[in-house]
């Protein structure tokens, strides 16, 4: 007998995810200029002021999965706090090794291994756990939700941060204005990748996005999980994030769309 299409299908996410995070290595955010620009940014040191500050006074390390490159990573370990950073990628991991300054490096750990197999061998537990754009590179993400709200000590902080959201635009007039930006938004994006040689990979991204085939992840099913794990949710942000600044702020602010958003909970 063969493998069950579940584990099948899991391997060819967690295959696909490996081969194009290799791909990305040290240009990862320059591809995806979404997660950083300046609108995106003020977001970011908004989120991680408010988890800094939740933790006051707490001893316990941070875990962050899927760290990536570490703009998120990077922030909480320059504020003081010591991070471990597990992602599946080495070549990503190994740019992230290479941005830590040497006066933080004994507060940083990282490991490259996927967050199933390091929940298997890691059972510690943090005042902190951060999970940045992650979920919907997941075959099962509620499985991993529960597994790591038992990793949480009691009082500590649990962080979704840019997952993508089902988009809900309820006017004709609406979706029309919002499908314009978006297209001139990415026709600026790319005119740029061309002019600094940098590759899209958007292509690439098939079975490693694999929950965006559903429309992405449904923050109502995170409140269900964290409920049950014991955590109390503090805060669903909604927004929309586009290429460049400009156009996320007019998305979120003008147009009122959304297709991003951020969960903050805390376990009771």
């Amino acid at each position: 007998m063969g493998l069950p299409e579940s584990t099948l299908i899991r391997e060819k996410i967690l295959a696909e995810n490996k081969r194009v995070h290799k791909l990305e290595d040290a240009f990862y955010l320059d591809r995806h200029p979404e997660q950083t620009n300046f609108y995106q940014s003020r977001i970011l040191r908004k989120t991680v002021s408010k988890v800094c500050s939740l933790l006051n006074g707490t001893s316990g390390d941070i875990l962050e999965l899927g760290c990536g490159t570490g703009y998120l990573y990077l922030e909480f370990l320059k504020r003081g706090h010591k991070i471990t950073g597990v992602d599946l990628s080495a070549e990503m991991i190994g740019v992230l090794k290479s941005q830590i300054p040497n006066n933080y490096k004994k507060n940083s750990r990282l490991v490259v291994s996927d967050v199933e197999a390091f929940a298997n061998v890691d059972d510690k537990k943090y005042s902190a756990i951060i999970v940045s754009a992650l979920l919907h590179h997941l075959y099962d993400f509620e499985s991993m939700i529960k597994i790591y709200c038992e990793r949480l000590m009691p009082g500590g902080v649990f962080l979704i941060f840019f997952e993508p959201l089902k988009q809900d635009i309820n006017t004709p007039i609406r979706y029309s204005m919002h499908k314009t930006l978006a297209s001139i938004d990415e026709t600026f994006y790319r005119r740029k990748m061309t002019r600094q040689r940098i590759s899209i990979l958007d292509e690439e991204y098939h079975h490693a996005d694999y929950q965006r085939q559903f429309g992405g992840i449904d923050p109502h099913r995170l409140v269900e999980l964290f409920t049950k794990g014991g955590l109390k949710i503090l805060k669903v942000e909604k927004y929309c994030a586009r290429r460049f600044g400009f156009s996320s702020f007019l998305a979120t602010q003008l147009l009122k769309t959304q297709n991003t958003f951020n969960l903050l909970a805390k376990k009771k």
